[in-house]
């Protein structure tokens, strides 16, 4: 068993601790399947076969009882038992993943998980391998990465090689985090003040392909304010190289703590939209990047609130909706991207309200600009 744990470790031996913290994770993880397999499997739906796989954060206890109900709900799975269980603890600096090895019909299925820990979230590098030990075969069944935000429940679906299905739940019950090297860090809001700002070049297979995307990542600015570290936390593949060579040579103001500066880490957004191209030599779109926090953002002028949904009402769901907003240039909504959200009552709530919303237009060089910036907002069951 050796052997297939090092199948999947050395996929992942890239998604190395950052240097910043000693962290400690607490990871609770749960199997699901029919243990007989064969006629017993579970029955899933169309979207399940598309790729073989597939993911869903969620915000629900991590009990057998909630997370089976979602099997059933979510991917039309019902039957389905608990086969296994673990509580695992990774630490920054240790071993680069824990795994869980579930033993099925003589088949021994090994659940690795190869955490990168970030502000807000988790990235997890998630490998399943199958191991006959009849057959002496080994199969990859499951290799793919996902972003888990801190309080959520991850749920993935596989199939073995005779194509029954199984699921894995996980999510992170304790996080113990000390920060080296004095480190400070600090929301995106209280971000020290950019004084060197370099633009994103807008990679040329997106513009072909007229691609746009959004790169989510945590840099760590030195006492200088010089930035040291710049990792991304989610994003594109086709955009995530660009928004790194650009943020890696931002400055910043230093930040001074009763007189003297510290490194601080802080997250960073940076947005890749394409504009229409009017009034552009040759039509050519290009990037527009995102306002950031320290940025000047236009001026509301009309302002529309949500509606609270009475099914959140009723289960007592609240928290903050972050959406991604596109304003054109006459100063309206465009285009709305959820960034996070705690459910998808919430979600379809502000994003309503939030379309209404009209700005002033932002100006640029005596333009009117077409801008992207986040919007918050927050559902509190405590307000009147």
């Amino acid at each position: 068993m050796k052997k297939t744990l090092l199948v999947i470790t050395v996929l992942a031996m890239f998604m190395a601790a950052p240097l910043w913290a000693d962290i400690t994770l607490n990871i609770k993880l749960n199997f699901f399947g029919s243990a007989a397999g064969g006629a017993t499997g579970a029955s899933v739906t169309t979207s399940f076969y598309l790729k073989s796989m597939v993911q869903r954060n969620l915000q629900v206890p991590f009990s057998t009882e909630a997370l089976q109900s979602e099997l059933k709900k979510t991917f039309n799975a019902p039957g389905v038992s608990l086969l296994a269980e673990g509580d695992l603890v990774w630490k920054s600096g240790g071993e680069p993943s824990v795994s869980q090895i579930v033993q099925i019909d003589g088949r021994d299925i090994a659940l690795v998980l190869t955490p990168l820990p970030r502000p807000g979230a988790v990235n997890f590098k998630v490998g399943v391998v199958e191991e006959s030990n009849k057959k002496n075969l080994k199969n990859i069944l499951l290799d793919t990465e996902i972003v888990l935000p801190d309080g959520e429940v991850a749920l993935l679906g596989f199939r073995d090689a005779q194509e029954h299905s199984y699921f894995i739940a996980f999510c992170v019950q304790g996080r113990d985090e000390k920060v080296k090297r004095g480190v400070i860090r600090l929301n995106a809001s209280r971000a020290p003040k950019k004084i060197k700002d370099v633009k994103p070049v807008y990679p040329a297979e997106a513009l072909k392909n007229r691609a746009e995307g959004v790169v989510i990542g945590v840099i760590e600015t030195d006492n200088d304010g010089r930035v040291q570290l710049a990792e991304v936390i989610s994003g594109h593949p086709l955009f995530n190289d660009a928004a790194l060579t650009a943020v890696r040579q931002w400055q910043y103001e230093p930040h001074v703590v009763e007189g003297e500066a510290k490194p601080v880490s802080f997250t960073f957004t940076v947005s890749f939209l394409l504009n229409d191209g009017s009034g552009d030599k040759g039509g050519e779109p290009d990037a527009i990047a995102r306002l950031q926090g320290s940025d000047k953002r236009p001026r509301k002028i009309k302002h529309v609130n949500p509606v609270y949904p009475a099914e959140a009402k009723e289960k007592k769901i609240e928290g903050t909706v972050i959406l991604e907003a596109v304003v054109d240039g006459g100063g309206k909504v465009s285009s709305l991207k959820t960034i996070s959200s705690p459910d998808p009552l919430l979600t379809e709530a502000a994003t309503k309200a939030v379309k209404q919303w009209e700005y002033e237009p932002f100006l640029k060089d005596g333009r009117c600009k077409k801008v992207v910036f986040t919007a918050t907002v927050t559902f509190s069951l405590n307000k009147n």
